[in-house]
């Protein structure tokens, strides 16, 4: 049982984060920069359209139970990370690399992308 506990915890702490990272910049996104002018008018909304759909996306996951979307092998990993660090990769994950260390240099990183930001 605390098991579960632990790792439905440290989820809505990912998911959490996520949604605070969204709503940090809400009105603009990575992905709109090759669409609109950044701080447009236009950039700003569609910014916060993207970013709208994905901010409830992070609440609603927060909430719903890890088991129902994610394999026992994922949790499995999910509990030797801390709280403090699963804080961390939702809120500002352009500090870490794919395999979850902390980038060396982040002088060059946008603050405003997450996992789910095109590639391109």
């Amino acid at each position: 049982m605390l098991g579960w506990m632990e790792e439905y915890a440290k989820h809505s702490v990912l998911n959490f984060a996520q949604a605070l990272h969204g709503l940090r910049y809400f009105l603009s996104h990575p992905d709109i920069d090759v669409v609109a002018k950044r701080g447009t008018p236009r950039h700003v909304m569609l910014s916060a359209a993207r970013r709208s759909g994905r901010v409830l996306n992070d609440l609603v996951f927060a909430i719903l139970p890890p088991r129902l979307h994610h394999s026992r092998q994922e949790l499995r990993e999910m509990r030797a990370t801390s709280f403090k660090r699963w804080f961390q990769y939702g809120y500002c994950a352009w500090r870490f690399t794919d395999t979850g260390a902390a980038r060396q240099d982040v002088s060059n990183v946008d603050r405003r992308w997450d996992p789910r930001c095109d590639d391109s």
